[in-house]
Parts: C-alpha cells; structure tokens; sequence
C-alpha cells in the first residue's frame, strides 16, 4: 500500500512538472511568434550587419546599454552619436539610418535611460541626467571626440549634452525637437490638442494612440477599419 501511494505521489509530481514546461514552452512560443518580438530580432540582426555590437556599461547608480562599432575592428572613421526621442528604443528609432551612416562614421546609439535595457536607480528624470549618463558611457568606451544627432525627446537630449560637453561635442544636429520654442508657444500648440500633453505621450486610449501616431509619423498610417476596430 505504501509503495502504491508513493508512486501515485510521483505521478502527480511529473505531471505537474509536465503541466509546468508546456506552460513556458507555450508562453515562450507565443513571444517567439508575435509580431513584436519578430521585429526587434530582425532590427538586432540589420545592427549586426552594420557592424555594431551591443554593451550594457555600468555607471554605479545606472546602467546604459549602447550599440557601438565592433571593437575588434580598427576605423578611423568619425564618431557620431544618434540619441532617439520618446517611445522608442535605438533600433526602432535609427534602423532605416544606420546602413548608410555606417558607410562614413563609427556610430554609437545608445537606448535612454528607462528605455528598453538602459536602467538606473536615481529619481533623477531631467535632461541633464540623461546627458550625464550618455556623455560618461563615450567616456568609458574611450571616444574622446564625436558629433551629436538626436530627435525629438533626443534632440532636447543632444542640445544639452552640446552645451555641457564643449569640449566632446564636434558637431550637433537636431531633428524636429522644439528646443527653440516659447513657453507662449508650447501652451498654444498644447491647447490645440484639447488632451493632456501627458494622455498623448502615453497613451491609454486607442484615440489618445491614433492621436499620437497621426502627429509621430508622416504620411500617417490609414486609420483601422470598423472589422479591425
């Protein structure tokens, strides 16, 4: 009798630890196939094929992960930094630039901080801590010199890290970023949208989203159809 409710126990054991497995296969399964996670593989195999290698570096309170030249390949190209804007990552952001761009600079795209793998325990969240994590990561990674692009949110980001790295910065260009702008003038095109400036960069509603991607991409996407809605 013992020995019958032992192997009754072992059963009930495998079976969970069957039931267990399929589980994650299945979850894995479902990652591996969904269109996101398809995406980000083939945006990381277009890096590798310019040449890029991906680092996460340590900066004590943050860890900033970049995508740099590969450092067994000697170049005497040109540095240039590509900083992304809000709500992407680097490679959703600069993959349709990086072919060409490869071909004369030795690029450097880091992911901001709180953007896909880049991390840091401060509470910090302004401007010039994200320019003090980028220009300490060149730092690290030996780049003395190098030219700056940045976009949107990158391009307030690449305005900063220009003034408070003189010395580093060569060259600076931004990408429709209002840097420039009044505080009159953010309030007017602010009450244009009639929404929290908040409820438009994260969205949580699907009008809040459309609203977003008409005014992020051009020309924009067609709205969904009533069967896809």
């Amino acid at each position: 009798m013992a020995s019958t409710k032992s192997f009754h126990h072992l059963l009930q054991l495998l079976a969970v630890a069957l039931l267990s497995l399929f589980r994650r296969v299945v979850a894995a399964a479902r990652r591996l196939l969904s269109f996101f996670s398809l995406r980000e593989l083939l945006l990381h195999l277009s890096f590798l094929r310019c040449g890029l290698r991906p680092v996460t570096l340590d900066l004590g309170h943050a860890s900033l992960h970049i995508w740099g030249p590969n450092p067994r390949r000697a170049s005497r190209k040109p540095a240039l930094l590509l900083i992304h804007g809000f709500g992407g990552n680097s490679k959703w952001q600069w993959e349709r630039q990086t072919g060409a761009l490869s071909r004369s600079f030795d690029l450097y795209i880091p992911n901001l901080l709180f953007f896909d793998r880049s991390r840091s325990s401060c509470a910090d969240r302004c401007v010039g801590y994200q320019v003090w994590c980028v220009a300490e990561a060149m730092r690290l990674l030996g780049v003395a010199r190098y030219y700056v692009m940045g976009i949107s949110y990158g391009g307030f980001v690449a305005f900063r890290l220009a003034e408070m790295e003189a010395e580093s910065v060569e060259h600076v260009a931004i990408l429709t970023a209002g840097i420039c702008m009044s505080p009159e003038q953010l309030r007017v095109m602010s009450a244009k949208e009639k929404r929290d400036v908040c409820e438009l960069l994260l969205p949580q509603k699907a009008d809040d989203l459309r609203a977003l991607v008409s005014r992020s991409m051009y020309p924009p996407p067609p709205p969904p159809s009533a069967s896809q809605s």
